[in-house]
C-alpha cells in the first residue's frame, strides 16, 4: 500500500510555504527563471521514471550533473537537498552504465550525447558509487576514441539521429579541458579548429545543418571559445530563425544555447533578446519536473546550465528560499498520522523529533508538527471510540498518508532470551518493543461496531479478520530498529491482539498461537486504514503485569515511530 502517485507542485504552491518576500518566485528575471528550472530538475530527479534506453541517457545524466553542480556551488551549498536526491542520482548512474551500448557511441546517439554522459559520471562521483567506479574508465575510452575519429570528424555516421555540427567538437573540447587537464595538445588544437569551422550555406564538413540548429551549435562554440569565435558570436544576434515554424521545445533549446554564447562574450543586447523569448516560451503554470513548457525537462536543464554562470553569489543564495519552500511542500504532502493513548506519548513523539521541529498547533488531544522531513498530525484517543474518531480525523481532515500507532501493550508469553541483532517471533517480555506484523481482534466485535459507527469500515457481515501491517512500513521499522538497538534495546516482530479486558492470556493464545502481545486499540486503527487504503503500522512497548513501563524504554516506541516517518519523508 505504500506505492502512490507522487504529488506534483506548482509555483503558486510555493508562496504559502516560502519565508519573506516570495513574489519574485514568479518574476521574469534570470534568478527566478533559474530557480524554477532548478526546481524542475529536482522534481524530475524525485518523481520521473528513470528509463535506461539510450534516448534517456543524456536527459538523466544532465539532470544529475546540473543539479549536483548547482547544489554544491559555494553560493548556495545545500548538502541537505543533495543528500535527498543522491539515491536518484545513483539510480540514474546505475541505469546508464547498465544499459551501455555495445558499440560507439556507448551512450546516447552521437558524440555530443556521449560526452554529456561521461561529464555527468565525472561530476557526481562523490554521491554515486557507480559513477566513482566507472568515470575514469569511461573518460579514457572517450578520449581515445575521439583522438582516433577526429581526423574524419566526430561523427557516428548516423545522420538520422545525430545533430552533426561544430557543437560536437566544442562539447568534446569542454569535457576534456575540464575533466582531463593536460590532454594531448594536438587533439586540443584540432578540436578547437573543427569547432571554429563555420557552417556555410547550411552545410558543415559536407553535411546538412538545419537552419534553426545554427544557433544551437554556435551558442556552444561561442560559450567554449568566446572571443576566438567572434564570427559565430555575430551570427547569434540574428533571430530571424524565430520566424520559422518549429516545435516550442526545440525553440527553447536553441534560445538556451544562444543565451550561453551571448553571456560568454557579454553581448547584452543578444542576451536580453534571448531571455525575453525564453520568458515567452515558459509555461509558468506547469507542474515542476515537466520543463519550462510543461512538456520535457530538457529545456529547463539547458536553460539552467546557460543561466547559472551568469548569476552572482547573492542571486544564487536567494534560491535557498525556493528550495526551502519546496522542502516544506514535500513535508506537507507527506503527512504522517501518529495515534497515541496518553498525553505523555504526544510529548514523547515531539521529543523524539528533535531540535528544529516546529509545533504549528497543539491542544490537549491533538498536535500539528512541521518536521524537516515530514508533516505530522498527532491525535489522542484513549478508548476504542476515541481512537476510531482520531484515526478518521487524521485521514480525512489532515490528509495523513500513513498512520503509525506507537502504543503500549501487555505481553502474552514468558520472555525468552533475545539473540543480539536478530528479532524473535515469540517470547517478548516487559520492556521489549514489538513491531506488529499483523493485528487481530479477540471478542470485541460488538464494541467494535459501536466504536466504528462513524468510521464506516467494512464490517458488512459482522465478521472480522486478521489484518496484516503494511509490508513496506514493517520493513522500514525493521531496518530502523536494527540500527537503533543501542537506543531502544531488543525488538520483536509478530502479531498483536486487540481485546477489551475479556479473556485470559491463555484464551487469546489458544485462538492466536504465537501472538506476542495484547492491546486495547490497534485493531480499530488497522480496520479503518484497511477500508481507506492507508498504510498502517503498530509499534508497542510491553508493560509489566502492573501496566508499568520502564523509564529506560518508555520512549522507545515513539523514537522508532519518528525514525520510520523520517525515512518515509526522506525517500520521497
Amino acid at each position: 500500500m505504500i506505492s502512490r502517485h507522487p504529488p506534483v507542485f506548482f509555483t503558486s504552491d510555493l508562496h504559502g510555504y516560502g519565508i519573506g518576500n516570495t513574489g519574485w518566485f514568479d518574476d521574469a528575471t534570470p534568478r527566478a527563471l533559474a530557480g524554477r528550472c532548478l526546481l524542475d530538475a529536482l522534481e524530475y530527479l524525485r518523481a520521473a521514471p528513470k528509463f535506461a534506453a539510450k534516448d534517456w541517457h543524456l536527459v538523466n545524466a544532465n539532470a544529475a550533473r546540473i543539479v549536483h553542480q548547482c547544489l554544491t556551488d559555494p553560493a548556495i551549498s545545500r548538502p541537505d537537498v543533495l543528500d535527498r536526491v543522491a539515491p536518484a542520482i545513483e539510480e540514474i548512474c546505475a541505469g546508464i552504465v547498465g544499459s551501455r551500448q555495445s558499440r560507439m557511441p556507448f551512450y546516447g546517439d552521437d558524440f555530443w550525447d556521449w560526452a554529456g554522459v561521461v561529464d555527468a559520471l565525472c561530476e557526481v562521483q562523490t554521491v554515486s558509487a557507480t559513477a566513482a567506479q566507472v568515470a575514469k574508465r569511461e573518460l579514457d575510452q572517450f578520449r581515445r576514441t575521439a583522438q582516433i575519429r577526429l581526423p574524419n570528424g566526430l561523427s557516428t555516421g548516423d545522420p538520422q539521429h545525430e545533430w552533426f555540427g561544430p557543437a560536437i567538437a566544442a562539447r568534446t573540447h569542454h569535457l576534456l579541458e575540464t575533466r582531463s587537464p593536460g590532454f594531448n595538445s594536438d587533439l586540443r588544437s584540432e578540436l578547437q579548429a573543427q569547432a571554429l569551422e563555420p557552417i556555410e550555406r547550411g552545410r558543415y564538413r559536407g553535411r546538412q545543418v538545419t537552419p534553426w540548429q545554427l544557433g544551437w551549435h554556435y551558442g556552444q562554440v561561442v560559450g567554449e571559445f568566446q572571443r576566438a569565435a567572434s564570427e559565430q558570436a555575430a551570427e547569434l544576434a540574428d533571430f530571424s530563425w524565430l520566424a520559422t515554424p518549429m516545435e516550442p521545445s526545440k525553440r527553447a533549446l536553441v534560445l538556451a544555447r544562444v543565451l550561453q554564447g551571448a553571456f560568454a562574450v557579454k553581448d547584452r543586447r543578444t542576451l536580453l533578446h534571448a531571455l525575453e523569448e525564453l520568458y515567452r516560451c515558459e509555461t509558468t503554470s506547469r507542474p515542476f519536473g515537466q520543463g519550462i513548457m510543461g512538456a520535457s525537462v530538457v529545456a529547463s536543464l539547458d536553460v539552467l546550465e546557460a543561466l547559472w554562470p551568469q548569476l552572482d553569489a547573492r542571486e544564487k543564495a536567494s534560491m535557498n528560499a525556493m528550495l526551502d519552500a519546496l522542502r516544506f511542500l514535500h513535508a506537507r504532502s507527506h503527512t504522517v498520522g501518529f495515534l497515541v493513548q496518553s498525553p505523555e506519548d504526544i510529548e514523547g513523539l515531539i521529543q523524539a523529533m528533535g531540535p528544529g521541529t516546529l509545533i504549528e498547533q497543539r491542544n490537549a488531544g491533538r498536535a500539528i508538527i512541521r518536521h524537516a522531513s515530514f508533516h505530522a498530525i498527532i491525535c489522542l484517543g484513549r478508548s476504542m471510540t476515541e481512537i476510531a474518531s482520531a484515526t478518521a480525523l487524521a485521514i480525512e481532515e489532515h490528509g495523513a498518508r500513513w498512520l503509525i500507532l506507537p502504543g503500549r501493550a501487555h505481553a502474552l508469553g514468558e520472555p525468552l532470551p533475545h539473540a543480539s541483532g536478530a528479532p524473535y517471533f515469540s517470547g517478548a517480555g516487559p520492556g521489549n518493543l514489538v513491531i506488529a506484523t499483523a493485528v487481530a481482534p479477540f471478542r470485541i466485535q460488538v464494541k467494535l461496531r459501536d466504536a466504528l459507527s462513524s468510521a464506516d469500515p467494512p464490517l458488512r457481515d459482522g465478521s472480522s479478520m486478521i489484518i496484516p501491517a503494511d509490508p513496506e512500513l514493517c520493513r522500514l521499522a525493521h531496518d530502523a530498529a536494527g540500527a537503533m538497538q543501542g537506543e531502544i534495546g531488543p525488538f520483536f516482530e509478530g502479531m498483536i491482539v486487540t481485546r477489551d479486558g475479556d479473556g485470559s492470556d491463555g484464551d487469546i493464545t489458544a485462538v492466536f498461537p504465537g501472538a506476542l502481545a495484547a492491546d486495547d486499540t490497534a485493531y480499530v486503527v488497522g480496520l479503518i486504514c484497511l477500508s481507506r487504503n492507508i498504510p498502517f503500522l503498530s509499534i508497542q512497548r510491553l508493560a509489566d503485569p502492573g501496566g508499568m513501563i520502564s523509564p529506560a524504554t518508555g520512549n522507545s516506541a515513539c523514537q522508532l515511530a519518528v525514525k520510520v516517518a523520517d525515512m518515509l519523508g526522506r525517500r520521497a
